[in-house]
């Protein structure tokens, strides 16, 4: 009898150890996540922050070519200054969502700035990314509704285009500033394609102070370790 018992006590400090290490593991699974979220999401719109980028291009640069789509947001600012931040980041969450709705495995998107965003396409086609412009700034345009509110933005955006994985990220993203500028001189809501007006005279990037510190915190290394193993793109 005191052996059966001694057996059942066995037992059952061994299923109490085994119900505690799944907790524990659980905890730390669930403690990674939310590093891992903290370090790669922006916390307003959901989309991927720029340490999301860094590492995306780091896994990504060499093996393929590229299409990025540089969206900056007409009209944004007004809105933030008269109604304030809480309204502006639920309108930025609410463009945001059109971003996340094309995303896919072969395109990412991401938050740079108060109102800048990337969208960058792997395995592209030269037409679906102009219809996709397209696309975007139909649905970005549309009126919202915040709180009561009736809201209006419409989108700038500046596209490259490279078949070869050479190019780095700086010069991409002032190509992709360049053409973006050039779609707010064409009267804005619409995009700009840098392929198209390199050659022409005069034209250059309003912006490329900004670019360069932008460009410039990609040159750094991220000081976040371990959770890099866990993002995936």
């Amino acid at each position: 009898m005191s052996i059966s018992l001694t057996a059942l006590l066995l037992i059952g400090l061994t299923l109490a150890l085994w119900i505690y290490t799944l907790i524990f593991l659980h905890s730390v699974m669930m403690e990674r996540n939310l590093l891992r979220k903290l370090a790669y999401q922006d916390p307003v719109t959901g989309l991927f922050n720029r340490n999301a980028l860094e590492l995306f291009w780091k896994r990504s640069n060499g093996k393929e070519g590229f299409a990025i789509m540089y969206l900056d947001l007409d009209g944004f600012k007004a809105i933030n200054d008269t109604y304030g931040h809480q309204i502006g980041d639920k309108l930025l969450r609410r463009v945001s969502d059109h971003l996340l709705q094309v995303t896919n495995s072969n395109q990412k998107a991401f938050r740079i700035g108060g109102d800048e965003f990337l969208l960058i396409m792997k395995d592209y086609d030269a037409d679906q990314v102009t219809v996709l412009a397209e696309l975007l700034l139909q649905k970005i345009s549309a009126p919202y509704n915040i709180q009561g509110i009736n809201l209006q933005v419409t989108g700038s955006i500046g596209i490259t285009m490279h078949p070869s994985p050479k190019k780095t990220l700086p010069s991409l993203l002032k190509e992709a500033d360049i053409a973006m500028y050039q779609a707010k001189e064409m009267g804005r809501n619409c995009y700009a394609v840098y392929e198209r007006i390199k050659k022409r005279p005069n034209v250059r990037s309003y912006g490329t102070a900004r670019v360069m510190k932008l460009a410039a915190c990609f040159r750094k290394k991220t000081k976040i370790q371990g959770i890099q193993q866990t993002a995936t793109f």
